[in-house]
């Protein structure tokens, strides 16, 4: 599904879930995946109504103590990860507030670990972010886009007083992620720092409709009329994603990615360090030869990891190797869905792995079981072999190549 995020009146958390509840978003599936959070004191108020004579669905958090806890980012994600949420969901709303969290540290010239969420850091806001994440996973949504952002004129009152408008952390979202402003004389708050964060992360295109067609309309109510338009969010979706060239199973997330050149270091010292960043929960690793400055060989560490892990892998590439510096950017990625079995022989429990149709035995075990028999990794696969399909019924990875290996 393609969605068109028409943003006539601006964009804010909860007016992305009341349009995403009126595509079909199912309310109780909503609830239930907000309920997975674990937090306490908050309902999910759904109302049908109107605004400027438009009907669409208002959606609001309600508190039952106003007063809500400063949380940092590490606790915010924290509490996604430790959450029962599906793994993309989590891994969207993370990104969200990886996005809010750096624009409010540049906005107040501190670190991102030193930032205080305040009003974004409440309740409802992690609600509104992970219900967002939520609703673009269930809808099945390949792709946003969305127009050109209204500004809005006059002030805001913040934690910190009067900010103008666009708030500095929306302002610094939309310039860090190159969103075209649209200028709006309309004295309000067209763009909360919520609603830009969720815009940000999930739009990839700005710009006129690109929808192949409408195939249905969403409409997100706001909390007030506004003078002369209908205060609302309009999501226009086409169930068919011209960009797709064929159906798919694939499931997109973003990572972080880390790297750094090194043409001064002992080869010998990349194992420890390869170790170190896989303990740490890196997710993939890489050393590409390169030649460098003065025509030096070197070589570009690469390192793959989750949203808000990039410090501490960082970290660990500055302590334990000549690297002076990391880059460090964001992308986004395609994966198969992933099942694992353990499946037991009479050489021991060998862990395995479905991706995309075909089933896979895990190195690791298939070395220990090679030591153990004294054989070779190719004997050991295809000892191996026939319990996988029998268990598993399904398709095997081809043996192509194998890693000597001397018992």
């Amino acid at each position: 599904m393609h969605l068109y995020l028409d943003l006539e009146a601006g964009i804010s958390g909860n007016m992305f879930l009341g349009a995403c509840l009126d595509l079909g978003l199912e309310p109780k599936a909503l609830k239930g995946a907000l309920a997975a959070l674990g937090l306490s004191g908050w309902t999910l108020e759904l109302k049908r109504g109107r605004r400027g004579g438009i009907r669409g669905i208002h959606a609001q958090v309600r508190l039952a103590q106003q007063n809500q806890p400063q949380r940092h980012l590490a606790d915010i994600l924290g509490l996604i990860r430790a959450s029962e949420l599906p793994d993309p969901v989590k891994i969207r709303a993370e990104a969200i507030f990886v996005n809010l969290a750096e624009a409010e540290a540049t906005v107040h010239g501190i670190a991102v670990e030193q930032v205080h969420f305040h009003e974004v850091g409440a309740v409802d806001a992690i609600l509104d972010i992970c219900g967002a994440a939520f609703a673009v996973w269930q809808l099945g949504v390949t792709r946003i886009t969305a127009s050109a952002v209204p500004t809005g004129t006059g002030s805001v009152q913040c934690d910190h007083g009067r900010m103008p408008i666009p708030a500095p952390a929306v302002l610094e979202l939309l310039r860090k992620h190159h969103a075209p402003l649209r200028p709006d004389p309309v004295e309000a708050e067209l763009v909360t720092p919520t609603g830009a964060a969720i815009l940000v992360t999930l739009a990839e295109r700005f710009g006129p409709p690109d929808l192949l067609r409408v195939d249905r309309v969403g409409h997100g109510l706001g909390s007030r009329d506004l003078a002369g338009r209908a205060n609302l969010l309009r999501i226009m979706a086409c169930d068919v994603d011209q960009n797709a060239s064929q159906p798919t199973d694939l499931e997109r997330d973003r990572v972080v990615v880390l790297s750094s050149h090194i043409d001064d270091m002992n080869p010998e010292w990349f194992g420890p360090v390869w170790d170190r960043l896989f303990q740490a929960g890196a997710l993939d690793m890489s050393l590409i030869p390169m030649t460098m400055k003065k025509g030096r060989p070197g070589v570009r560490l690469e390192v793959v990891a989750r949203l808000g892990d990039e410090e501490s892998m960082s970290r660990i590439i500055l302590t334990h190797t000549t690297a002076l510096g990391v880059r460090v950017a964001q992308v986004d990625r395609f994966v198969l869905p992933r099942e694992e079995k353990v499946l037991k022989t009479p050489w021991g429990s060998i862990r395995t792995k479905e991706a995309g149709g075909v089933w896979r035995l895990e190195h690791d075990d298939l070395v220990v079981v090679a030591r153990r028999q004294g054989w070779s990794l190719l004997q050991t696969h295809q000892h191996l072999t026939p319990f996988l399909a029998e268990a598993t019924g399904e398709k095997l990875a081809p043996v192509v190549e194998f890693k000597q290996y001397d018992p």
